[in-house]
This record gives structure tokens, C-alpha cells and sequence, in this order.
């Protein structure tokens, strides 16, 4: 007995102290918990701090690391470990804190992934050249770094893009439900709440509209209403009014595959409907103003070129980035591709190269990979302008070309202020590459037979025809070789026919010449700086006259120094040093940029330069200061130099065809009156006779320096006299002659001084009174 009750006692004993062991136990327990929420809690603050400042050593490389890891999701990541250490502190039942914080990792590398999959299109890369750009990009906070391409490639890959963005919604979806502890009955009861509410409140609302149905209460007062003398309107009947005047000025435009109209063939915006309402004339246009005297061509004259995508573009990208970066490796250059441009002919894979390799090293082996590549050629661009990469751009294997319609027809063309604007082409990356002429002010052109070089003039010519009216750019074209420009014979913007004579191209430049000095003595006269001042001021008063800009384009220089280098390339220089302000500008073409044709006086005043393919790397560096040019594909294939950009951009240049510029030009001819400028002409005779004068003097011989005599000079000294003016068309008129004879006439008469010089567009004065030519006849004829 007594041993049993000796158990009994050991047995209440060894159950108290179980209990009190479970108290101390559950104590220990909570207050580990609670100590991890303030570490996760702590650990959360610090990493988004991390995440959002950045700063230097250790610091800076765990702030890159969290954006390259998680990108835009770097910033989610602390909340989701502030949510959880928040739901331990409250000691709620959430299991186990480390599947908890897996939970969380898993939810942030979903949500990487679907920013990842949504965002960005990175099946042009290999997986680990993705992972790279992945990291790089999630530095910049964009898509959602290293963590979610490791996840989102794969998915891409093997379940295209819908399949992977289904997946990616649905693996989010399950473990957001697991972090917040959700089910799925409670999603579909917390969803019909609402539904719920939303059905009460309508029936009870039928109920009460039933009860008052029939129901008409009319308060009459004293016996009769009044009236207000506006009508009142509810704030809801205000609101309903606005939005439907809203709804009345909203433009629909119209679809893009629309053909444009003959009249806005340049304008963006397409007109509103007639049921638009007249505030809209208020916004400010996108178009300029245009000179409705003018018509313009239609964009249907010329022909609309859709060049379908290749299809297997994105493998053949893929392919060549692999080969490229597997070609360098043999040769002892680790490279990763960090990005791909593909334009209309050519693709440029950006190669970064690994720390210690030399640029000279990778630009040597053009030719290598070339033969690798089993194409015509490669060229590379070391280091790209602002990237640390190099460019290596190769030729596609299935190009497309550019239309010119589709420039003309684009929103950068169309909005372009200015009146010599041109279209060129497309660049590396398919931008459309559209170009000032006022603000180069003079380009110069070089290119082989069959690069192109004739197409771009071409495009140049057609694009200010399409943008600007004859009151507006007036040109003066010279063609030597007499087949390239002689179509555009006879359309409102010529000056004069097309020039053709290289006596007279040299006589047209003198010409130019003097023209922008008169243009000055203007400016002066006016107190204005340029041509743009001096229009604007002619446009507020009656006695000023507007002028237009001149565009000045030679075909080909090289036939020009050969007829005359001296006048031309002084004309050339004195117009590329002064001609800007003028209004006037330079288009200067040539197939053979040698030093010889291209002198460095002439290089050194036009900066602007587009060069298509070139026969040798000397005639390249002589065009661009540098080589590459040689390396174009041709057909259009150009480096272009702009003043104030250090290196050349590649553009694909656009096509005209023959066709296309002669259904233009025929519109214009029938649509609009032309008139040359005689007094232009005249003067460019009178420069060309002298330049033949002053090369005949350089030439020695005794017969040209004999005097001159001419049996009509006293039939034309009574002409001018009578007339009190004199001029090369009067004495044609009077005396039926041709404008060189004439010309001569003018040029003796000025020499003997009984007309005064050339002054422009003023007449030339007559120095001499009827009374001193009669006396000067009576001393001839007494001698």
C-alpha cells in the first residue's frame, strides 16, 4: 500500500513537471518568432534600401547585384518579406517560416518571369547571351533580370509566347494563393460578395421606382410657375452634355491603308467629317502651312512598295549571333551579343568583348568572318558611339528595300518644318531617316556607277517637290553627263533649264555667287540677319518682295574641274563659306571623290557627307575622313555624315524609279505654269563669257586678245540709249540676235562705259545722254 501510494505520488509529480516543461517550451517558441519577424523585418528595410540608393564598394555591387538578379522586381521583394514578418509577429498559423520564404521566392521569380515573358522579346539570343543581357538590363531597372529570364526563356521556348504567358498567369495565381494563405472557396465568396450587393441594391431599387409608379405631385403655388430665363440643367445632365461634345470632336482617323488624297498628299492628319464641330480648328497644326496656289503632287503618283518581313529572320539572327560569337572565340576573343538591330539590307549584332581585348583585334578579322559567314561582306563599327560594344553589321539574307512613297507618306516628313527637307531611307534599325538641307547647309555625294548615287538626287529632287512650291525653293540643276536631269526640264521650280554646258555650270555658279552678295547688300540695307528674318519681314510690309531659298545641285563635279577648276571650285568655295544665310545651298555629286576633283578647300566647307559604295578604302577616307565605304553592298547602301555627328550612320537609301519621277514631273507640268528667269539667264551667259575670256587669256593666244568689233554694236548703243535701259533679252527682241552675241554686245558696251554694271535684278543704267551718242558718231565720222 504504501509503495503503491509512493507511485501514485511519483507519477502526479512527473506529470506537473511535463506541464510546466510545455509552458516554458511554448514561451521559447513565441519569442523565437517573434525574433525572426523583426529580423525579416529588418533584413526587408535593409534590402530595399539597397535595392532603391545607390552608392559605392560593397554597397554599390550588392545594389547592382539585386537589380541584375530580380530587375523591376528587386523593389517587390522587401514588401512581400515585410508581409511575412508582419504575419509571424501576429502569430498567425502560416506553417513552417522557411517554406513561407520560399513561398515568397517563388512568387517574386514568377513575377520576374511574367515581366520578363511580357515585355521582352529575347528569342533572338541564345539562353546565356539572354542571361547576360538579362543581368545588364535588370542594372538599368528594366524586365526583370537574371532570375526572370532563367525561368522565362525556357517557358518561351518551348511553349511559344500565348502558352508561356497562360502558364506564368496560372503558377502566379497558385503561389500568391500560398503566400496569403487563400483558397480557392474563399476567392469565389470573397468574388460573389460584391454580386451580391450589386442585386440588392438593384432590386430594392425596382421596388421603390414600383411603389411610386402613377404617382404625379405638381406644386402650383399661387396659381402659376416661373419660368427662369436660362434653362437649368442638372449637374448630371451637364456632365452627359459634355461628354457627348466630346465624343462629337473626337477625329477618327482614317485607316492607314487608306490611299491619301491628291490635296493633303503631305499632310498627316486627315480631315475631320462633317459632323465635326468648329472648336477643333483651335488645336495648333502638326503639318506647316502650305501654299495653297501651289498643287502639290499626290502620293499616287508614286508606287506604294510593301516588302514583306522574312519569316526566318529571327532564326537566321540566332544563327549568326552564335557563329559570330563561336568565330571570335576560336581566334582567342570571348564576346557576348548584348543586342541585335536588323534594318532593310543589312543587321548589326552588338558584340561586347570580355575585359583586355583590344579593338584592333576584332576589327582585323573582317575578312575572317566574312568567309565564316559566307557572305560578301562585314562590316564592323569599333566601339559603337555611347555603347561599350563593338558593331558588326552583316548583310541579310533576304534584304527589303525602302519606297520612297513610304517616306513622303511618314510622320517625320510630313511634320518637317522646314522646306528642304528630304527623304533618305531607313537606318540600321528601320528608323526612317529624314534630313535637313538648311541645316547641313551643303552636302557632298560620292559614289560608283550603279551605287546609287543618281536614285538618292533623284529622291532629294522628288522630296522638295513634294514639300515645298516654287514660291518657296527654287533650283538650279547641272548636269554635265545631260542624262540624268534634262526630265525635269520645264517645271515650275527651275530657275532655268537644266544646265548641261560646263562653261555655262561655271557661268551658273558665278551667278549664284552674285546672286547671294545682292542678297546681302539687302540684308544690310534691312538690318536682318538672314533669309528667314528678311521673308518675315517682307510678309508685314507692302515694299519688300519675299525670296525664295535656291537649291543647287551638280550631278557631277569631276566633268566640271575638267572643263573649268578655277571658276568652279572658287564659285563652290565662296558659296560653301557665305551661301547659308542666303537661303542658298549646295548639292554636290560625284563618281570619282578623288583629291584632285574633291579638293580639301571644298571638303573643308562642306561638312556634310553621304557616301555610297566607293571603288577603294582611299577614296572612302577622302569622302568620310575614314574608311568603310569600299564595304557597302550598293543599291542604295550609304554612310551618312551629317555636320555635327563624329561618325557615319548606315542607311539603306531609298528607291524612285525613272517612271515615278516622269509621272511627276508631267503632273507638275500640267498642273502649273512655268517661267524661266530671264535676267538669271542673261547673267549666266554673261559669267560664262567671261570665264572663256579668262581661260583664252590663261591660254595665250593673240588673236583672242585682239579688240573687239561687232558690225551691231552701234545699231545696239542706239537701242539702249533710246530705251534708257539696257539688257541681253531687249537687244534679242530689237535686234534679233542669240544670247551669246547679245551677251558680248552688253559686256563691250559696259567696257566703254556707256552702261553701267550688272546690278542684280535692277536694269542696267545707260550713262550716256542721246545728245553725247550723236557727238561721239560726229568725232567717228570726222576721224
Amino acid at each position: 500500500m504504501p509503495a503503491k501510494k509512493h507511485r501514485t505520488k511519483s507519477k502526479a509529480s512527473t506529470k506537473k513537471k511535463s506541464s510546466g516543461t510545455g509552458e516554458g517550451g511554448a514561451t521559447a517558441v513565441r519569442a523565437r518568432r517573434q525574433a525572426a519577424a523583426v529580423l525579416i523585418f529588418a533584413a526587408a528595410i535593409l534590402l530595399l534600401c539597397m535595392a532603391v540608393i545607390p552608392g559605392g564598394n560593397l554597397w554599390g555591387f550588392i545594389h547592382g547585384l539585386i537589380l541584375g538578379l530580380f530587375g523591376v522586381c528587386a523593389f517587390i521583394l522587401p514588401f512581400l518579406m515585410m508581409y511575412i514578418s508582419v504575419i509571424i509577429a501576429l502569430e498567425k498559423p502560416i506553417g513552417s517560416i522557411s517554406s513561407k520564404l520560399w513561398q515568397c521566392v517563388m512568387l517574386i521569380t514568377m513575377l520576374a518571369s511574367a515581366v520578363q515573358i511580357f515585355l521582352f522579346d529575347t528569342n533572338d539570343l541564345s539562353y546565356f547571351a539572354a542571361v547576360g543581357k538579362g543581368f545588364i538590363e535588370g542594372k538599368k531597372v528594366h524586365g526583370g533580370g537574371v532570375v526572370g529570364v532563367l525561368l522565362g526563356y525556357p517557358l518561351e521556348y518551348f511553349f511559344t509566347d500565348i502558352g508561356s504567358k497562360i502558364i506564368i498567369l496560372l503558377l502566379i495565381a497558385v503561389f500568391l494563393m500560398l503566400v496569403t494563405g487563400t483558397t480557392v472557396i474563399a476567392l469565389f465568396k470573397a468574388a460573389a460578395t460584391p454580386v451580391k450587393k450589386a442585386k440588392q441594391s438593384i432590386e430594392n431599387a425596382m421596388i421603390a421606382n414600383e411603389a411610386k409608379k402613377g404617382e404625379i405631385d405638381i406644386d402650383l403655388g399661387d396659381g402659376y410657375i416661373e419660368m427662369p430665363d436660362h434653362p437649368v440643367k442638372s449637374e448630371k445632365f451637364e456632365a452627359l452634355e459634355r461628354a457627348t461634345r466630346n465624343l462629337n470632336e473626337f477625329e477618327i482617323s482614317e485607316p492607314v491603308h487608306k490611299e491619301p488624297s491628291v490635296k493633303a498628299a503631305t499632310a498627316v492628319a486627315i480631315k475631320p467629317s462633317k459632323t465635326a464641330t468648329e472648336p477643333k480648328q483651335k488645336a495648333e497644326p502638326t503639318a506647316p502651312l502650305r501654299d495653297e496656289s501651289y498643287h502639290y503632287p499626290p502620293l499616287t503618283l508614286l508606287d506604294d512598295r510593301r516588302f514583306a518581313n522574312d519569316s526566318s529572320a529571327a532564326q537566321e539572327q540566332r544563327t549568326t549571333a552564335e557563329l559570330l560569337v563561336k568565330t571570335l572565340k576560336d581566334f582567342g576573343i570571348n564576346t557576348r551579343v548584348v543586342d541585335i538591330s536588323r534594318g532593310p539590307t543589312v543587321t548589326r549584332y552588338e558584340l561586347e568583348p570580355s575585359a583586355g581585348v583590344k579593338i584592333s583585334r576584332i576589327t582585323g578579322l573582317a575578312d575572317d568572318l566574312a568567309l565564316r559567314l559566307a557572305t560578301t561582306g562585314v562590316r564592323i563599327e569599333a566601339p559603337i558611339p555611347n555603347k561599350a560594344a563593338v558593331g558588326i553589321e552583316v548583310p541579310n539574307r533576304v534584304p527589303s528595300g525602302v519606297c520612297l512613297r513610304e517616306l513622303i507618306d511618314s510622320k517625320e516628313f510630313s511634320t518637317a518644318k522646314s522646306r528642304l527637307t528630304v527623304a533618305l531611307g531607313k537606318d540600321i534599325s528601320g528608323s526612317t531617316v529624314i534630313t535637313d538641307l538648311a541645316k547641313m547647309p551643303h552636302l557632298l555625294i560620292a559614289g560608283t556607277t550603279g551605287s546609287g548615287k543618281s536614285v538618292c538626287t533623284n529622291a532629294m529632287i522628288q522630296s522638295v517637290l513634294y514639300k515645298a512650291s516654287p514660291n518657296d525653293v527654287r533650283m538650279l540643276l547641272i548636269d554635265p553627263k545631260q542624262v540624268e536631269f534634262g526630265v525635269y526640264n520645264g517645271i515650275p521650280h527651275l530657275l532655268v533649264p537644266v544646265v548641261t554646258d560646263p562653261r555655262k555650270a561655271a557661268g551658273a555658279l558665278g551667278w549664284a555667287v552674285t546672286e547671294m552678295l545682292n542678297r546681302y547688300k539687302l540684308f544690310a540695307e534691312n538690318n536682318v540677319r538672314d533669309l528667314t528674318s528678311y521673308n518675315e519681314l517682307a510678309r508685314k510690309g507692302d515694299d519688300l518682295q519675299t525670296m525664295p531659298q535656291i537649291l543647287i545641285i551638280i550631278d557631277e563635279l569631276a566633268d566640271l574641274m575638267m572643263a573649268a577648276a578655277n571658276e568652279v571650285e572658287d564659285a563652290i568655295i565662296r558659296l560653301a563659306q557665305m551661301a547659308r544665310a542666303a537661303g542658298m545651298h549646295l548639292v554636290i555629286a560625284t563618281q570619282r571623290p578623288s583629291v584632285d576633283v574633291i579638293t580639301g578647300l571644298i571638303k573643308a566647307n562642306i561638312p556634310s557627307r553621304l557616301a555610297l559604295t566607293v571603288a577603294s578604302a582611299v577614296d572612302s577616307r577622302t569622302i568620310l575622313d575614314t574608311g568603310g565605304a569600299e564595304k557597302l553592298l550598293g543599291r542604295g547602301d550609304m554612310l551618312f555624315m551629317p555636320v555635327g555627328i563624329s561618325k557615319p550612320m548606315r542607311v539603306q537609301g531609298c528607291f524612285v524609279s525613272n517612271k515615278e519621277v516622269e509621272s511627276v514631273v508631267r503632273y507638275l507640268k500640267e498642273s502649273e505654269e512655268h517661267e524661266y528667269d530671264d535676267k538669271v539667264i542673261e547673267e549666266i551667259d554673261r559669267q560664262a563669257a567671261a570665264a572663256g575670256k579668262s581661260s583664252s587669256k590663261s591660254g595665250g593666244t593673240d588673236e583672242d586678245n585682239d579688240d573687239y568689233s561687232d558690225e551691231m554694236l552701234p545699231q545696239a548703243i542706239e537701242v539702249v540709249v533710246e530705251g534708257g535701259s539696257a539688257s541681253t533679252s531687249l537687244l534679242q527682241r530689237r535686234l534679233r540676235l542669240g544670247y551669246a552675241r547679245a551677251g558680248r554686245l552688253i559686256d563691250e558696251m559696259e567696257k566703254r562705259g556707256i552702261i553701267g554694271p550688272y546690278e542684280g535684278s535692277k536694269p542696267r543704267q545707260v550713262l550716256i545722254t542721246r545728245q553725247q551718242w550723236l557727238e561721239m558718231n560726229m568725232n567717228n565720222d570726222d576721224d
